[in-house]
This record gives C-alpha cells, sequence and structure tokens, in this order.
C-alpha cells in the first residue's frame, strides 16, 4: 500500500506487540507555529499588508510568548557556535527598533552568517537527531534574519531564496516511510485465507541515518483495525493521520510551515 510519498510494508510478528514510542511534541509544535506566524508577518510586509516595523513588533511578541521553549531547543544543537548565535540573536532582537541604522547593518549581517552556519553544518552532522535540531532552529533563526534585513535596508531575496532550499531539503529528509505490522501469528494467514478484519499497528517515521539505525526520530504508531489478506494490508483508511502524526513528531512540521508563508 502507497500513501502520497509514502511505502507501506506488511511485516508479520507472531503474536508480539509492537508499541509506539512515546515522544513529547510540544517544543516541534511551539516552534512550527512560531515558523508560521513569524514567516507570515514577514510575507505581510513584502506585500504591502504591513509594515516592516509592524511585522517586527508580532515577531517580538511570538517570541516573548516561546522564547523559554525555543531556547530549550536551541541548547541541542549540534555546535557551541550555533547555539551561541542563535540564542543571541533570538535574545536581542527585541531591541532591534532601539538600533541605528549602522547597528541594524552589522547585526543583520551577523544574524545572516548565524542562518548559513546553521544551513551548513546539515551536510556534516552525522545522526537524524542532528539534522532534526538544524531544521527546527532554523524555523526560529530565519525570520528574524529577514525581518533584521529588511529593516537595515538590505536584500531579502537570497536569503529567502537560501531558507526556501533548507527547508524543502528538511521537507524531503523526514518524508515518513511507514509499515504495518498486524497482531496475529503467521498460522492465522493459513486458517483465514479470505480479507480478515484484524488489528494491527500502523507506523511511520523517517528513514534513520545510517548506520545509525536506533534513531526514532518522528516515529509515530497507532494500534487500530484494518482489512488484510495473506499477511498484507489491503485496506486501512487512515494511512494519512499516522502519516501527518510523524511528521508533527519532526522537523518536518517546521518546514511545512515555513513554506507555506515563504512560497505564498
Amino acid at each position: 500500500m502507497t500513501t502520497a510519498a509514502v511505502v507501506a510494508t506488511a511485516v508479520v510478528v507472531p503474536g508480539a506487540a509492537r508499541p509506539a514510542q512515546a515522544v513529547d511534541p510540544g517544543t516541534i509544535v511551539a516552534v512550527a507555529q512560531f515558523a508560521l506566524q513569524a514567516y507570515g508577518y514577514f510575507s505581510s510586509s513584502e506585500k504591502g499588508g504591513m509594515t516592516i516595523e509592524e511585522a517586527t513588533s508580532r515577531i517580538i511578541v511570538q517570541i516573548n510568548s516561546t522564547r523559554n521553549t525555543i531556547i530549550a531547543h536551541l541548547d541541542g544543537l549540534a555546535t557551541a557556535e550555533a547555539r551561541a548565535c542563535a540564542e543571541h540573536h533570538l535574545l536581542e532582537f527585541a531591541d532591534i527598533e532601539e538600533f541605528s541604522l549602522s547597528l541594524k547593518q552589522r547585526w543583520a549581517q551577523d544574524v545572516t552568517s548565524c542562518v548559513t552556519l546553521i544551513n551548513s553544518l546539515w551536510s556534516s552532522v552525522a545522526t537524524l537527531s542532528a539534522k532534526n535540531q538544524l531544521g527546527i532552529a532554523l524555523g526560529t533563526v530565519g525570520p528574524i534574519a529577514l525581518v533584521a534585513r529588511a529593516q537595515a535596508r538590505f536584500s531579502t531575496t537570497e536569503l529567502k531564496t537560501l531558507l526556501i532550499g533548507a527547508f524543502e531539503r528538511v521537507q524531503q529528509r523526514f518524508t515518513p516511510y511507514c509499515q504495518a505490522t498486524p497482531n496475529v501469528s503467521e498460522e492465522y494467514w493459513q486458517m483465514n485465507p479470505d480479507p480478515s478484519w484484524v488489528y494491527a499497528w500502523y507506523s511511520c517515521k523517517p528513514a534513520p541515518e545510517p548506520p545509525h539505525w536506533w534513531e526514532n526520530v518522528g516515529d509515530y504508531s497507532v494500534y487500530e483495525v484494518g482489512l488484510w489478506h495473506w499477511g498484507s494490508p489491503v485496506n486501512y483508511p487512515n494511512w494519512q493521520a499516522v502519516i501527518d502524526g510523524s511528521k508533527r513528531l519532526s522537523a518536518a512540521s517546521v518546514a511545512e510551515a515555513a513554506l507555506s508563508q515563504l512560497r505564498a
């Protein structure tokens, strides 16, 4: 069974449970919501829906409501330099309206460098967990850099293009792949060859970063009834809900939120 770009395969595990990984989605949900709002405010300022000053003020409000959650995430970034630059600009952004134009210009260059640093680390980190951290971080620092450049009267075109490319890469890397595991023995199919409704675990997660096969980033499972025939799923209507559940537990949700505004 194939749903969207997701591969679903059947694996028979006689009588064995395959419990879902318990992942707290709170931080990712908060950052995805921040990315949706912040990139949206910047996009609106580009189109004349609000001034860049209004966009800045609204992003500051969003930062104030999620700062602790975002900073807690930044602690997991791959390098001390990336952590320091991201946290530094997140904290100082609230004062940008007080900066002189020359200071805004230096600050905009610094935060642009922070974004490019985080983006450049993607190919050097070894695990999916590290890539997940970088993808989420771009959701927080990216809109700050765009607004800072606009405040400094710099072009935002190249940075916006870089961010779109980066988020497309994140989105592709965290595409969920799915499998279904029925909770019956192999002998069951010999006794019940016709299609029958059985309980099974339906699970989705991004492919791990080899050789780190133990990674469970974005691992989401449900235990529900589906129609099966000879060990293969015939009809399970809720694949999309499982796919969406996986995305909410990884940087995929942040990338989708950002791209929905950057491409608008």
